[in-house]
């Protein structure tokens, strides 16, 4: 359960979603746009537009027009507000929304049994036309009785009903009744933030993503593609090797981004600031033949399920389908096809890709997916991931990005505290590019590892490079779940420290405010985050009342640790080395020793 301060973040953050995707309505559709002042209107519009969200998030579904087609929301729609249709796993899904007004009401706030009612899920997949009154349903509920109709196997698919909204005062049993039977999918509050908004904002949003890459088979001799058995780690995989068109590399990349790199240790947008790139741009675009195949080392994807068929109907064609796939090597290459291909969707123009391949290594896990083997198959998947990148310059924090303490604290931190913790950079750059996400509530790696180094009495390590930090067993060590709280109290000191920083000075000239508060602004402070955060968050205060008072008695602090014993090796005649000081190991145990009062 997320804090009040949490709540209220994420509850903002919601809103931000809410309201850029109301900004991809036409002028033409009047509700997304109220009048300015208009509250009543607002809370409609953003009720609406949180059905894209869920047509947007749980189906990957980009185009506002399409997802607008399914919305059935208005006068006389069977209590209906949209509907998907999963041709994949054959299921239907009819969803009602309730937006709330306030953060708190978001929280909270229940869905009634009477809301459930006026579901007339059963009347209308039915068949029905009106509903019990005899009052016709609107143009939308009928669009949606065509659009399953067409489906030809619809006696396979099974109905879900998805409940955007808190329904915990309901059993499982008493929704069932309500909602006529059907399978009951409860998106409340925590769920719409982990499963809706946070996937938006990072680029995640496509789940389990099933592609089909299309491959030349004009130049093959023999074969579609190479086929091996390989064991591993208790796990029978299976490796195929084949050659396929840069834009179907480039295609993939620019549709799926972040969602197909959860196990790279790089995120979309980061690798852009690689130089290599140019050097790929150009082996496509200047040079007309296929040397690329020759010269590049290709890309590695892990996938769920793979299959390849040449049974297409297509001569020359042959087919490679892929489920939940994740690109762990080439991603450079990826992301670089990824730019091209976007360029050439612009002008409609994909010569440039005419006759060009990559080679493709797909790696299989193969027979069931049993709770018993998921750690063994994440293991492989990160060690298979650290050695296909061991050829190129990988920081050891962004190999460490996807270690599970990494993984555990960003979902933390987000859940509880609604901060962004960025494991891997630039993963949040959608994010930040759109507004979703206050640059203040984006948690640094390096910054919230010497928050972990302050908040366990290891101050004087915080000054220091965070490098060997992200050793393995040294970052494990550091990094402690059932520390976020103090982490992300850290971290907010640490905020408001470099923003009083800022300030402009009661004395002219003094930059650090030491005459207000000693050394704490220059070399102490981490160590105020130390005294702050073992304080513990406020009750009564807010936390800038807290660093206040914290900052008033620092020069009273400083001036005890200068007449310590132990301290004697930083005192020159009057003068006290107070740069070396905060270097030091006694800072530790005098931060630890020293009374602090909230």
């Amino acid at each position: 359960m997320a804090t009040p301060v949490g709540d209220k973040r994420l509850y903002e953050t919601l809103c931000k979603v809410l309201d850029s995707l109301r900004s991809e309505a036409p002028t033409s559709i009047s509700i997304y746009h109220p009048p300015a002042g208009n509250v009543d209107g607002l809370i409609q519009a953003r009720s609406r537009a949180f059905l894209h969200l869920f047509l947007k998030a749980r189906f990957g579904m980009i185009d506002f027009a399409e997802r607008e087609e399914l919305v059935t929301d208005g006068k006389h729609d069977g209590g209906i507000d949209a509907y998907y249709i999963d041709k994949k796993n054959k299921r239907t899904y009819i969803l009602q929304s309730k937006f709330r007004a306030t953060s708190a009401n978001f929280t909270t706030t229940n869905t009634t049994p009477s809301d459930l009612l006026k579901m007339d899920v059963k009347r209308i997949m039915k068949g029905e036309k009106c509903d019990e009154d005899g009052t016709p349903y609107n143009g939308k509920i009928h669009g949606m009785q065509k659009a399953v109709q067409k489906v030809t196997d619809i006696g396979g698919y099974s109905t879900h009903v998805v409940l955007l909204g808190n329904t915990k005062n309901l059993s499982s049993s008493q929704l069932h009744k309500l909602i006529d039977g059907y399978t009951p999918d409860q998106v409340s509050h925590d769920r719409a933030y982990q499963e809706l908004v946070f996937p938006v904002i990072n680029g995640t949003y496509f789940v389990e993503p099933s592609l089909t890459i299309e491959i030349n088979l004009e130049n093959l001799k023999g074969a579609t593609h190479l086929d091996y058995e390989v064991k591993a780690a208790s796990l029978k995989s299976n490796v195929k090797l084949l050659f396929v068109p840069t834009s179907e590399i480039g295609r993939i990349m620019h549709q799926y981004r972040n969602s197909v790199l959860k196990f790279n240790p790089r995120s979309f947008l980061e690798l852009q600031k690689n130089p290599v790139n140019q050097e790929i741009e150009t082996s496509v675009k200047k040079i007309k033949s296929n040397e690329f195949a020759l010269f590049n080392n290709g890309i590695t994807i892990i996938a769920d399920q793979t299959s390849v068929s040449s049974d297409t109907a297509k001569q020359g064609s042959a087919q490679v389908v892929l489920t939940n796939p994740q690109l762990v090597n080439g991603a450079q290459t990826a992301y670089t096809l990824a730019r091209i291909y976007e360029n050439c969707l612009k002008h409609n123009d994909f010569k440039v890709f005419k006759g060009k391949e990559v080679l493709l290594k797909v790696i299989t896990f193969v027979g069931p997916q049993k709770p018993s083997n998921t750690d063994a198959r994440l293991r492989l998947i990160a060690d298979i991931s650290k050695a296909s990148n061991s050829q190129t310059k990988v920081e050891e924090s962004d190999r460490r990005s996807n270690d599970p303490v990494q993984i555990k604290l960003q979902q933390e931190l987000f859940n509880e505290f609604g901060l962004y913790y960025e494991r891997k950079l630039g993963e949040f750059s959608d994010g930040l590019r759109y507004g979703y996400v206050p640059v203040n509530l984006l948690v640094k790696r390096e910054k919230l590892v010497r928050v972990a180094l302050a908040c366990d009495y290891r101050t004087n390590q915080t000054r220091s490079s965070t490098k060997k930090f992200f050793d393995q067993a040294a970052l494990a060590s550091l990094l402690k779940i059932s520390e976020a709280a103090k982490y992300a109290y850290g971290y907010q000191v640490l905020e408001l420290l470099e923003l009083r920083r800022k300030v402009k000075p009661k004395t002219k000239g003094d930059r650090y405010h030491t005459k207000e508060f000693g050394q704490a602004l220059r070399y102490g402070q981490y160590a105020v985050v130390t005294a702050c955060a073992n304080l513990g968050p406020p009750a009564s205060k807010t936390e800038a009342q807290i660093v206040d008072s914290i900052l008033g008695q620092w020069q009273n602090f400083e001036a005890w640790a200068a007449k310590q014993p132990s301290n004697k090796p930083y005192t020159t005649g009057s003068a006290f080395d107070f740069d070396n000081y905060y270097k030091g190991s006694t800072i530790n145990s005098d931060l630890k020793n020293y009374t602090f009062t909230s």
